[in-house]
């Protein structure tokens, strides 16, 4: 399992004098779901950023060192004083693992390169007197092709975070898509490379990572991403920062209610489901949701990625089969865990069984 860096007290400056500001915020670093911290000794590496303009070119403004200890639950960052000009009027603060890289990215180009630790920026907060950054924390993330940025919450709402089955998704989409030898994934793959327009949807989007790589990482592509209303906010950051030219859209869909013809408008080539088996009482009412797309658009093939994390996850495949939802292919995309251990994030593809339609 990879350990995710949280804001527990989001940065704020403190005006040394003017001109002269120091940075200071309190971290932890856990898993996806924050139920274990990590165990592991770590060296990060802080770097305040001019955060005037977001969309130039990073600006550092000074770099610190500092040392997660095993058996931390939190840690305290200060950085500076440092001298700002008078055209600053904003700043960013960027913790990551320490690399040889100069940038903090996290690499998703493929498994090998993923860090145990994934960075995080803060929103940009004004240098004005004890001014705290939003309750927010950024992720940014090299993949094969592009880059891709997405904004997180800072609270323990499980829904506007990003999972690890949702890394490994996108790992799993750039190598289908781009193997040059003899892929796991034959039928997504021929799925991926198709020529024409792509209509993908995304089922449990949350912050809709996997849903606006793919439309990042496919020009043919169109994904509609879907939630509870409450990621509306999350989701609408997102899509504005997603890299233009990418066609998403957000609409809300609850499991428990009909489907929008909206939805419905254009056949559906490929469906998401990314780390959304983990709750046994949602499990008949997604599977319900996935059999009606697929009713819709019979040709539609669901990739669903999942990290087991308990016994009863197993009957989602129980109602997939009693949908005639079959596992037509499956593979396993590695994460790291603590003290070089591995941590397997399973891959299905599910299509429609048309023998039993048929019959």
């Amino acid at each position: 399992m990879v350990y995710y860096i949280r804001f527990l007290k989001t940065p704020r400056t403190q005006i040394v004098k003017p001109g002269l500001v120091s940075v200071s915020t309190l971290i932890s670093i856990t898993t996806d779901l924050g139920d274990a911290f990590l165990a592991e000794d770590v060296v990060l590496q802080a770097q305040l950023i001019d955060g005037t303009d977001i969309n130039t070119k990073s600006n550092v403004l000074q770099e610190s060192i500092f040392n997660w200890e095993a058996g931390k639950r939190e840690l305290s960052i200060s950085i500076g004083p440092v001298r700002v000009g008078s055209k600053i009027s904003k700043v960013v603060l960027a913790i990551g693992p320490k690399t040889s890289s100069a940038t903090l990215y996290t690499d998703l180009s493929n498994s090998r390169n993923v860090p145990l630790v994934i960075s995080g920026w803060s929103a940009p907060f004004s240098i004005a007197q004890n001014a705290p950054a939003e309750k927010l924390i950024e992720r940014r993330f090299i993949l094969q092709d592009t880059r891709l940025r997405i904004w997180e919450e800072t609270g323990n709402n499980i829904a506007r975070h990003i999972w690890d089955a949702a890394l490994a998704a996108i790992i799993c989409l750039q190598d289908t898509i781009n193997s040059s030898g003899e892929c796991s994934m034959p039928r997504l793959q021929s799925r991926l490379r198709t020529k024409g327009k792509l209509q993908v949807i995304e089922l449990g989007s949350g912050c809709g990572v996997v849903g606006i790589a793919l439309a990042q990482i496919l020009s043919n592509c169109s994904v509609t991403l879907t939630d509870l209303a409450e990621v509306d906010d999350i989701m609408t950051r997102n899509l504005q920062l997603s890299a233009p030219g990418s066609s998403t859209r957000f609409k809300v869909l609850d499991w428990e209610e009909e489907l929008d013809a909206d939805i419905l408008q254009e056949p559906i080539d490929l469906v998401l489901v990314s780390d959304c088996t983990y709750n046994a009482d949602s499990l008949p009412a997604l599977v319900k949701t996935l059999d009606r797309l697929v009713q819709s658009s019979p040709e539609a093939v669901v990739l669903v990625s999942l990290k087991r994390r308990h016994e009863s996850e197993a009957v989602f495949f129980d109602l997939m089969r009693q949908s005639a939802l079959v596992v037509m292919e499956e593979a396993v995309h590695t994460l790291p865990a603590p003290y070089l251990d591995e941590d397997r994030i399973e891959m299905y593809i599910f299509a429609r069984n048309k023998s039993s339609q048929s019959n």
